[in-house]
């Protein structure tokens, strides 16, 4: 006996041989997942003041999927229940195992849920709230569905020093947004791409560069105090040797080069500061 199958829309069962497959609609508005311990003391404000200010250009949000300690599901699940009455909250605990941090526990049942919930077309765009940088998988596996229109927002804080580096470095910023605790006013530099990529500000530490460091040979490490002494807070500035390496020669060398420093070979590589180079120098700038 042949399988029956109802299309939408058809007046009674069609007699299939071949089943057909009829995909689901897929889940309407935004669902967002939080990880309240990243937040720490100041998810509650932080969360709302997200939602009350929710972008336009994305989908609103019907879902609210918090992840809390265990022992304190209950009560964020009456208060966000109170505070969003117009969203269908969920709260998961995530259990403390050990005296260790247990944070990756729930970026795992973020990451799993958020890609489960938008495959089985309960949501329609994924957004995760967090400062964490663990939820780049999430970002990369709904790109590889969707392509480039990817249905992800990575919610931010401006909180002081909490932001992975990793997601200033390599994060589109098409898909980030930066939520503010209310009330506290910071003194933001407006975005240019990746943290460190000011032209303007390159083309200074270039200068001071080549001001600074002697005629002859020079490690990359040697740029690095320079750069620390006269901007302490720029990224490059407290990076590991091996990366400041590859920062300086993926950043600063086409500059470097073009105004006449050379590459000395052998292993680790060394720099060579010529008097070329310091002949680009203005009078106003000073050679040494």
């Amino acid at each position: 006996m042949a399988k029956l199958f109802r299309r939408p829309g058809a007046d009674g069962p069609v007699a299939a041989s071949t089943p057909e497959v009829i995909e689901e609609p897929q889940g309407s508005g935004t669902a967002l997942y939080v990880d309240t311990e990243n937040l720490q003391g100041s998810a509650q404000v932080l969360i709302k003041a997200t939602i009350d200010e929710w972008p336009e250009v994305v989908p609103p949000v019907l879902r609210l999927n918090l992840y809390v300690a265990a022992d304190r599901v209950a009560l964020w699940d009456m208060w966000a229940s109170s505070q969003f009455p117009q969203v269908s909250v969920t709260v998961k605990g995530i259990q403390h195992f050990s005296n260790q941090r247990s944070k990756n526990s729930a970026d795992i049942a973020i990451a799993i849920d958020a890609v489960a919930d938008f495959v089985t077309h309960t949501t329609q765009f994924v957004a995760v709230m967090s400062d964490d940088s663990d939820f780049m998988p999430v970002y990369a596996k709904l790109k590889d569905l969707e392509g480039e229109e990817t249905p992800f927002l990575w919610v931010l804080t401006d909180r002081a020093k909490t932001r992975s580096s990793t997601i200033k470095d390599y994060f589109p910023n098409d898909h980030v947004r930066v939520v503010s605790i209310p009330g506290v006013t910071r003194d933001l530099p407006e975005p240019r791409g990746r943290d460190g990529d000011n032209p303007d500000q390159l083309a200074e530490i270039v200068n001071l560069i080549i001001q600074r460091t002697p005629v002859g040979l020079f490690k990359s490490t040697d740029c690095q105090p320079i750069i620390k002494s006269h901007w302490p807070n720029h990224p490059m500035a407290s990076m590991a040797s091996a990366r400041f390496g590859s920062e300086l020669a993926n950043k600063l060398w086409p500059a470097l080069k073009e105004r006449g420093v050379r590459i000395s070979g052998g292993r680790p590589r060394k720099y060579e500061m010529t008097s070329e180079a310091k002949n680009t120098l203005t009078p106003r700038q000073g050679k040494r």
